[in-house]
């Protein structure tokens, strides 16, 4: 019996120890989303790790096509949904719905798809490293 409830207490503290980390997670993409919405380049960088790389893109690369979507929009509304977070260990991934509305010169564009967001705990914090 204390065997049971020795396992019970370990399987309810990694259960808590995961939802915290989820947490931080979600916290990380809605500060992400806030960025877009305030052109913030500094708050977005904040959320991507300096070994960011996808495909072609590091992290430099990265930074100059934000800030140049930054400069050239009057405004970006972006919104996500519908967000499913895995985590294992020190590596996580957030799948989520996301639609971007932009505007120059009061015309708009939309786009709206899926993302596959691959993010690594640096020192105690979650950051992007690749997926954007």
């Amino acid at each position: 019996m204390r065997r049971f409830f020795s396992f019970l207490l370990i399987v309810l503290i990694l259960q808590a120890c995961t939802s915290s980390e989820k947490e931080k997670i979600q916290h990380l993409l809605v500060q992400r989303e806030e960025a877009f919405q305030k052109k913030n380049l500094a708050l977005y960088l904040s959320c991507i790790s300096k070994g960011y790389q996808d495909k072609d893109e590091d992290f430099e690369k990265l930074k100059n096509r934000v800030s140049g979507y930054f400069e050239t929009f009057d405004q970006i509304d972006y919104s996500a949904w519908d967000r499913s977070i895995q985590i294992g260990g020190k590596n996580g991934t957030a799948i989520q719905q996301f639609r971007i509305e932009v505007e120059k010169k009061g015309k708009k564009n939309q786009y709206a798809e899926r993302e596959v967001l691959h993010l690594h705990k640096q020192g105690g914090e979650w950051k992007i490293i690749e997926g954007l």
